[in-house]
């Protein structure tokens, strides 16, 4: 019998309240998702226990901050530890889950494990452009420009750097074009907020287009 899809979901709890379960990402890069209280065989547990022998698909809704999730479709249970109170929880898609007929436990914990790992680098972007964003009040820093669509985040140090953290005082909202400037480094801003496009941008028709914002500026060339 085909049963219905289960989902499960982590939550981001207010700031000033404590998570009601322990979820997290584990040091080989799957999630670990708490159990439903302390019994493994109640009905909420016996679901993922089914889905977990059957290896029945999963969606799984993960918060980036409170009231945001990611959706990670389809997720698989790779391990059932009802001593530990939790589950483990791997990421794949259909292309990378397409397993052989003769040995399929050869390619299944290599390929999910990858996916997992690659659905967390994507979960640490996201989570970072929601905090950034937030705290720019959804607009940008140089244009204040308001279309959420249009706004990215920005490291100041790059996010490749090991100083490069993803917070809030390492991001800049910035929207598409500007971001793109700031990476190429055709804008900056300096410790006093003044605004700097290079001289090869200022030189073009539309150059100052650049600049458009109700903040102090400084068009210096570089």
């Amino acid at each position: 019998m085909q049963r219905s899809v289960l989902s499960i979901k982590t939550t981001r709890p207010r700031k000033g309240r404590v998570a009601r379960y322990d979820d997290s990402i584990g040091s080989d890069g799957y999630f670990l998702y708490a159990f439903q209280g302390n019994d493994p065989s109640s009905r909420d547990n016996t679901c993922l226990r089914e889905a977990f022998e059957d290896q029945s698909p999963l969606i799984y809704f993960y918060a980036l901050v409170p009231g945001v999730y990611q959706i990670l479709y389809p997720c698989y249970l790779m391990g059932w530890d009802p001593q530990g109170l939790r589950c483990t929880v791997a990421v794949g898609s259909p292309h990378e889950l397409r397993l052989s007929d003769e040995m399929p436990w050869l390619a299944q914990p290599i390929d999910r494990r990858y996916s997992t790992i690659e659905a967390k680098v994507r979960l640490h972007q996201a989570e970072f452009r929601e905090l950034v964003l937030n705290a720019y009040d959804r607009h940008c820093a140089i244009s204040n420009l308001p279309i959420p669509d249009l706004l990215q985040a920005a490291h100041i140090i790059p996010d490749r750097d090991e100083r490069g953290r993803p917070e809030i005082s390492n991001g800049l909202c910035l929207s598409t074009l500007h971001h793109t400037a700031y990476d190429r480094n055709l804008l900056g801003i300096d410790p006093e907020g003044i605004v700097h496009i290079a001289g090869s941008v200022l030189e073009q028709h539309d150059g100052p287009a650049l600049i458009i914002t109700p903040a102090k500026t400084d068009c210096c060339a570089w």
